[in-house]
């Protein structure tokens, strides 16, 4: 059984391309107990500061250069025992299968030692957000890693941006990361994954184009890694980063309820596992919190955001199974958002991002599929309403299926014809009656000053075939994810790139106008690609 392998290779289930296979050796990360995949394990060539993370399906790749060289690769991850494999041992052209078992470590709440009884979870979380400064890098520091955002629908990814990119932070000595600088070495747009232009647009909530529901999300100009790193509640712990975590002295501390769940394995390290909650009477959390049990440095902090009241759905959802899931997984609750950031010490004895993953649900508004032009016809005085497809029961449509206004005023229906042969219903105006007639007369009267914005329509059972109401736009769920790895740490460096080769906060990664730093030495780095599910 698969439980009882230690490591165990398996044909490809998924889609990889030749050139991908002459390039990286593939593999899975699995529980042996579950046979579930392990998620965001830290995955690292012994000895040596380069690595990655585990995708969220627990899929990673190494690049096929380093098996020549004999590394001995390092896996660890919440739980688990640390496993040690040979890069040889790894098969090429098939997905290898690496098993983690549970760590003997793990101890049950009825067992926590008394000394952890002492002191209460509110006061260790107290005493790890006041040691930030002892345990984080206060000097200027860098990070080198793989980025990438990507959406979900009906567990399929589409937009998928990567980069290979380095982050200057001036050190935790500054009260935010607002001021970071980003170069990128490199960016692909994966097309393979498709591409969908309507749902990766800003965030618009004066149209209501794409809205998070729920929460708002400042406009960023679409520059989705900018807007990753300053949802580190870590690194932004003094000052407001996002609902109900805030700053973390005053509302995480003192707003959120704390439960010591007992110590437990991570990485090699002994840590406290608490769980944190937070409610009002709209929106509630669930998160949990790691925290050294020697020096109290933070190394995880997990927290979701969930929706308690039902949203608003007087418009018309596309897929409404997606708003109780996060794109992968069923749940019983709206999640709203969901962020997750890991820190892991260096050799130089601080603590520095390992990874961050900033996942939320958007609402984007889709244009009708059957839909009208409304014109003014000036010589027959009447409303032409022109249909992209023929509507199903028109003997059923009569003219008080229609409203029209101008500037907020009711115009008067005579009555109603639709001309099959061109689609278009004609809507003539009664100018008989006398509290209107004026503005039906200015109306069709050719006049260059007329406002138009000002002449609204609206229209009911009216629908085609499929069921669709005439010029009803639905709305349809997508989720968000970004997410950041770091492959390398640089502790101290104190030089930064000029101006003009960082890159511009305010455009999207894939703007023409993005620096790339083609010269720049990348090998030691690689995009970690998450692969393809294949339609059974």
């Amino acid at each position: 059984m698969l439980k009882n392998c230690l490591f165990v290779s398996l044909l490809l289930i998924v889609a990889i391309s030749t050139a991908q296979q002459e390039e990286y050796i593939f593999g899975q990360l699995v529980d042996a107990t579950q046979n579930e995949p392990v998620a965001f394990a830290s995955i690292r060539l012994k000895d040596n500061a380069l690595g990655l993370i585990s995708n969220s399906d627990g899929t990673f790749k190494i690049p096929l250069r380093y098996k020549s060289l004999g590394e001995v690769i390092e896996i660890s991850s919440k739980g688990f025992e640390t496993k040690e494999i040979l890069i040889d041992e790894f098969l090429e052209g098939r997905s290898n299968i690496v098993v983690l078992k549970p760590s003997a470590f793990e101890l049950s709440e009825a067992i926590v030692s008394a000394k952890i009884k002492r002191m209460s979870a509110r006061q260790i979380v107290k005493i790890a957000v006041n040691s930030i400064p002892a345990n984080y890098p206060q000097n200027t520091f860098s990070l080198a890693g793989y980025y990438r955002d990507f959406q979900v629908k009906n567990t399929k990814y589409f937009n998928v941006n990567e980069a290979i990119l380095q982050v200057y932070d001036k050190g935790f000595v500054e009260p935010d990361n607002l001021e970071n600088e980003y170069q990128l070495f490199s960016y692909r747009k994966n097309l393979e994954f498709g591409n969908d232009s309507l749902a990766k647009q800003p965030y618009d909530y004066r149209g209501n184009n794409k809205v998070i529901p729920g929460a708002k999300m400042e406009n960023t100009g679409g520059n989705e890694l900018y807007m990753l790193y300053i949802h580190d509640a870590i690194r932004n712990y003094q000052t407001d980063t996002y609902s109900y975590i805030n700053n973390m002295p005053s509302d995480y501390v003192n707003d959120h309820r704390f439960r010591l769940i007992g110590k437990t394995n991570y990485h090699n390290t002994v840590v406290y596992e608490i769980d944190s909650y937070y409610s009002n009477k709209d929106y509630f959390s669930n998160g949990k919190i790691f925290i050294d049990t020697n020096n109290f440095a933070i190394l995880k902090l997990d927290y979701a955001v969930f929706k308690r009241k039902k949203t608003d759905l007087s418009f018309t959802i596309a897929n409404p199974e997606e708003r109780f899931s996060d794109g992968f997984k069923i749940s019983k609750k709206e999640l709203i958002y969901h962020i997750k950031s890991e820190y892991s010490k260096t050799d130089s004895g601080k603590m520095f991002l390992n990874y961050i993953s900033f996942y939320n649900k958007a609402l984007v508004q889709r244009p009708a599929e059957f839909k009208s032009i409304f014109v003014l016809d000036l010589r027959a005085k009447v409303f032409a309403i022109r249909l992209n497809k023929t509507p199903v029961n028109v003997e059923k449509i009569s003219k008080k299926d229609f409203t029209i206004r101008y500037e907020e005023k009711l115009l008067p229906i005579k009555k109603i014809a639709f001309l099959k042969s061109r689609n278009v219903f004609m809507v003539t105006p009664d100018f008989r009656e006398i509290p209107t007639r004026s503005t039906l007369e200015y109306l069709f009267t050719k006049n260059d000053s007329l406002k138009i914005f000002n002449l609204s329509y609206s229209y009911r059972n009216i629908k085609d075939s499929l069921g669709d109401k005439l010029d009803d736009s639905k709305r349809e769920y997508v989720h968000q994810y970004r997410e950041f790895f770091t492959q390398e740490v640089f502790p101290n460096i104190s030089i930064t790139p000029t101006r003009d080769s960082l890159m511009m906060k305010n455009l999207p990664l894939e703007s023409s106008e993005q620096p790339i730093c083609y010269a720049c030495n990348t090998s030691n780095y690689w995009m970690n690609t998450p692969l393809q599910n294949i339609d059974e």
